[in-house]
């Protein structure tokens, strides 16, 4: 088979271009004979995406996230028309909540939850990359003298930055620092606000972490972006854990060496 790689120069897509949409979603078994055989791992939610009807990507994510897009068909939908309509259009993949955040939902509680999406840009779905292509990328995504956060420092993260605003108003936006998660990866964390809405009426602002990965897998870059549900060092560091956990995942499933 041949194989293609870009042929114009990758350019920065800016760190808010993480959300994307159009669902490609199939049963695991559905497509196992074009992965190779069964991965050796027994895995207890498995979804199956074509990128470009060339490379199957497995997805799968932690227990006990649960994918809820035919669940909660009116909030995706809304996620996706928000990626689409981006400056930088995107394809949402796969969306994924706790299943105790789920049975909340459904009974329409107000509880916040913790969310993982999956998520690839749709001018890199047609294109093949290799993993020196992701470091010309994180080399424009990441901005000259952002710290390196591991999961060890984000207490220090926490005392050295100015976060007090991002509870009084919404629409904040600040990068955290970088992160070294997984292989063939590289993870953006940031804090943000936004107005949250309640069945009640109530608009109190919203302030949490997100972690967003950029993950080469069966030559392709998705985007992994993981919300948390509060802003401080414990909810950024469990952030980070479920994003490297998800990253480590989802190259065990795809067979990734």
């Amino acid at each position: 088979m041949k194989t293609t790689h870009h042929t114009r120069p990758l350019r920065p897509i800016g760190l808010l271009c993480f959300l994307s949409v159009a669902l490609c979603l199939l049963p695991a078994g559905a497509l196992r004979a074009q992965l190779g055989g069964a991965t050796g791992t027994q895995f207890e939610n498995q979804l199956v995406t074509l990128v470009d009807k060339t490379y199957p990507i497995v997805l799968e994510a932690p227990y006990p996230f649960v994918e809820v897009s035919r669940i909660l068909t009116d909030d995706f939908a809304r996620r996706r028309a928000d990626c689409l309509a981006s400056t930088t259009p995107s394809r949402l993949l796969a969306w994924y909540i706790p299943k105790l955040s789920l049975r909340n939902q459904l009974l329409e509680k107000n509880d916040r939850y913790r969310s993982l999406q999956v998520q690839i840009l749709k001018e890199w779905e047609p294109v093949r990359y290799t993993s020196a292509d992701l470091k010309k990328i994180q080399n424009d995504e990441i901005p000259r003298g952002l710290p390196v956060i591991g999961e060890r420092d984000v207490d220090t993260a926490f005392n050295v930055l100015n976060l007090a605003d991002f509870e009084k108003t919404a629409g904040g936006y600040k990068v955290l620092g970088a992160a070294n998660l997984g292989a063939d990866s590289f993870t953006l964390c940031f804090a943000r606000s936004i107005e949250g809405r309640d069945q009640l009426g109530g608009r109190a602002i919203e302030a949490s972490v997100t972690c967003v990965s950029y993950v080469l897998i069966n030559q392709k870059i998705l985007l992994l972006n993981v919300s948390g549900i509060a802003l401080n060092a414990d909810e950024l560091g469990n952030v980070m854990r479920l994003t490297r956990e998800w990253i480590d995942l989802l190259r065990k499933a795809n067979i990734v060496k």
